[in-house]
């Protein structure tokens, strides 16, 4: 707001002989004050040091003086017809001139109050500038775009060479993204000479993203990958699948792929040398659904040896899959043989039967101490189901005698005990303890 203060500090500019009369009527004139009078210039001040709070003019000198009346004429068709004594300041620092507002109007640029003029001054923004950039096609554009391309390093030759190779009608934001990615006319240019041509902006900046360059391209080629499309190559580079990595599975015998499959494979971390452990192992002949199974479920090359070493060497993947889900290790098997049960003819199914339903080596062998020596292992299961414990056979033996069964102990925990059931041990010859 101009006050007594800003009036005042004009008149003391006339004084101190940096600004003429003339071009303090014209500053009044765009501050809407009055005329300047003789009678309120003061007297002339002895040299003072220039004041902090504002850069100093320069000397009025008519060489080097800034032509105040061109200056706020030019501001007027730039359509600011109000300007105060901080604006002028801003105006001389950061040389806003009538020739470059006029050279801005004159290309078709409409910048919206004095703040975007000065932005396009401090931002470097030069009427060349913007006029090379109409001849490439990038046109309307307004203060803020204009002034992100120049941050962004997007100059004219650079829209220029991309033009050359096809790439026309970007906006200013994809041209923002394109620098922004480093993609540069060279890195479209080798793209196309490795296969990839009729690119759009969004392609080569999620390319560039991802790190695929042509050389990656080229690679794959040789590896016998040909029709692959943007996304491919994207999948490909974020799973880390380089042409090495496709090399060494070829040499163990995974030849007949396809993307999705080099990308499941790299997703599970199926690597060279766990294919080479599984062939030794015997497996030779696996899918990659096979490996990726494999990995899925943590299925190590130990596991499926120290399953081996304890006897299970004809295992297929199915089986050995369902063992490593279930944690059925070795060390298990080996414990619940130790407390005596006996795997002759037993089953993946029932081996797995054993481990779902925690039938653990001790309960084995207590089953055993009580007596029952030959249980099945269905009978295992079924009794550990129903929690039918050593400690609920010792108290049923103390209660009822010691021949009852293994269905009998199941019967009196699953139904209780009552008159009928003693009844049917009696029938059955078993003595029932009083």
């Amino acid at each position: 707001m101009n006050g007594p203060k800003e009036h005042l500090m004009i008149l003391d500019m006339i004084a101190e002989g940096k600004i003429t009369p003339e071009e303090a009527e014209e500053l009044f004139k765009a501050m809407g004050e009055t005329k300047v009078n003789a009678s309120d210039v003061p007297p002339p001040a002895s040299p003072q040091p220039p004041s902090p709070t504002f850069p100093p003019f320069p000397p009025n000198h008519p060489n080097n003086r800034q032509p105040f009346k061109d200056l706020v004429s030019a501001l007027r068709d730039a359509g600011i017809d109000h300007i105060t004594i901080s604006d002028l300041q801003e105006v001389q620092t950061h040389r806003l001139t009538a020739e470059y507002i006029r050279e801005m109007l004159a290309l078709g640029l409409e910048p919206d109050g004095l703040g975007e003029w000065v932005n396009l001054r401090i931002h470097n923004i030069t009427p060349r500038y913007v006029r090379e950039l109409r001849d490439m096609g990038v046109a309307d554009l307004d203060v803020d775009e204009l002034i992100e391309l120049s941050l962004h390093e997007v100059s004219a030759r650079y829209i220029s060479e991309l033009h050359e190779l096809g790439l026309k009608g970007l906006d200013a934001d994809e041209l923002v993204e394109l620098s922004d990615n480093d993609v540069s006319p060279k890195y479209v240019a080798d793209l196309r000479a490795a296969g990839l041509t009729d690119l759009d902006a969004d392609e080569l900046i999620e390319l560039s993203e991802h790190d695929v360059s042509a050389e990656f391209i080229m690679e794959l080629r040789k590896q016998g990958l040909k029709d692959f499309t943007v996304e491919d190559l994207i999948e490909l580079s974020n799973h880390e699948i380089s042409p090495k990595y496709i090399s060494e599975l070829k040499k163990h015998g995974i030849k007949n792929f396809n993307v999705d499959d080099l990308v499941e494979l790299g997703k599970h971390d199926v690597s060279p040398e766990f294919i080479a452990e599984m062939h030794t192992l015997g497996f030779k002949d696996l899918s990659i659904e096979d490996l990726v199974e494999l990995s899925i479920h943590d299925i190590s090359p130990d596991f499926l040896k120290s399953l081996s070493d304890f006897g299970f060497t004809d295992l297929d993947i199915d089986s050995v899959v369902e063992l490593g889900i279930h944690n059925v290790t070795a060390r298990y098997l080996s414990e619940l043989k130790e407390a005596g049960l006996n795997f002759n003819n037993t089953g993946m199914e029932e081996i797995v039967e054993l481990r779902i339903h925690n039938v653990t080596p001790r309960f084995v062998r207590e089953m055993r101490e009580m007596g029952f020596n030959d249980l099945a292992i269905d009978e295992l299961v079924e009794l550990n189901i129903h929690h039918v414990t050593p400690r609920f056979i010792r108290e049923m033996r103390q209660k009822y005698g010691e021949q009852l069964s293994i269905q009998n102990l199941l019967d009196m925990r699953i139904h209780g005990v009552d008159e009928d059931m003693l009844e049917e041990l009696r029938l059955a010859g078993i003595l029932i303890s009083k």
